[in-house]
């Protein structure tokens, strides 16, 4: 099951026994967690259990599941890794799942999505499971949809693009920056393009990843116009070389293993619009050039650090040197 078709369910009211996560994302895992929390026990304090079979025996997992106490109180539990569980213990489980205990919410949490012990097969034949692995980019469009929906927001498109562009690099980091914006924008309803660039910080780092785009697609006058807006109005050129030093060591390195380069994994101070077009940028430039380039930014540093020099002279003779 899609994980938003699972929490639509949850807002009309439709809750289950048992929920099978499955995939690694810990936001998205943490995100349907407190839904399903939030659903569960509306307006009644909220009494949720983590177990995890490396801390706890399989007894006391189970015994803590089909405990029932005089009060019928609802309780939520999360259980990492059920596979861990082996034998009797497994197979208890596996029956629990069939009848499970009505006044209590499991969430079975699996983060490898390609396990295939035999547990996890005869939990699937139970439990449909939820994806909650980290989403395509091509997805990530239709969350930020609906990061702004949740908060009552109606934006344009083209919002939408510019925030996946910029925060995209993970539904946590998407979530945030929305979340950020949601709150700067207060009481309005709608938010705009032209809202975006006035929120702080915004129009700087939209213009920045612009002018990455451009200097790695070689389009000179694009690049030399961003450029100097950029280091005349809201940036330094010291501020500039580590973003355009991580550009082209990806670029090389995407160079150097010859076609079998992958979309980089982890933080680097590039946006998704960037990374995920290293590869076809690294096809526009010799090695002898993104070589030259790296020893120029490194020159460049050492003379912002030593010397006095000037931001847009330097700028402006780099992307000379690279692409003019």
């Amino acid at each position: 099951m899609i994980i938003k078709a699972a929490i639509n369910d949850l807002k009309n009211g439709s809750i289950l026994p048992i929920y099978y996560l499955k995939g690694g994302d810990q936001f998205l895992q943490s995100f349907f967690i407190q839904k399903v929390s939030e659903s569960f026990f509306g307006d009644l304090p909220e009494e949720k259990t983590l177990m995890l079979p490396d801390d706890m025996k399989g007894k006391e997992i189970m015994d803590r599941l089909t405990m029932s106490d005089l009060f019928a109180s609802k309780k939520l539990f999360i259980l990492r890794n059920p596979q861990q569980l082996k034998g009797k213990v497994g197979d208890d489980l596996l029956a629990y799942c069939q009848k499970p205990n009505e006044n209590h919410v499991l969430i079975l949490v699996n983060d490898d999505w390609m396990n295939k012990t035999a547990f996890l097969k005869n939990l699937e034949k139970i439990i449909g499971p939820i994806n909650t692995q980290t989403p395509y980019s091509t997805e990530l469009n239709k969350w930020a949809s609906y990061f702004f929906k949740e908060r009552g927001k109606s934006v344009h498109p083209s919002v939408v693009n510019i925030m996946v562009d910029m925060a995209g690099d993970s539904v946590a980091h998407l979530n945030n920056e929305i979340e950020k914006v949601c709150i700067w924008a207060g009481d309005q309803n709608s938010i705009s393009s032209d809202d975006i660039e006035l929120f702080s910080g915004w129009k700087r780092e939209r213009q920045r990843w612009e002018f990455l785009q451009a200097l790695g697609g070689k389009n000179y006058d694009k690049a030399i116009y961003l450029g100097k807006t950029i280091i005349t109005t809201n940036d330094t050129m010291i501020a500039l070389i580590y973003p355009l030093t991580t550009l082209f060591q990806e670029m090389l390195f995407a160079k150097m293993k010859n076609g079998t380069f992958r979309e980089p994994q982890g933080y680097m101070p590039l946006p998704p619009s960037v990374k995920k077009n290293i590869s076809n940028y690294a096809s526009g430039f010799s090695q002898e050039k993104l070589e030259s380039a790296l020893n120029l930014l490194g020159q460049i540093d050492k003379r912002q650090k030593t010397t006095y020099s000037t931001d847009e002279t330097e700028l402006l003779q780099f992307i000379g040197h690279v692409i003019g």
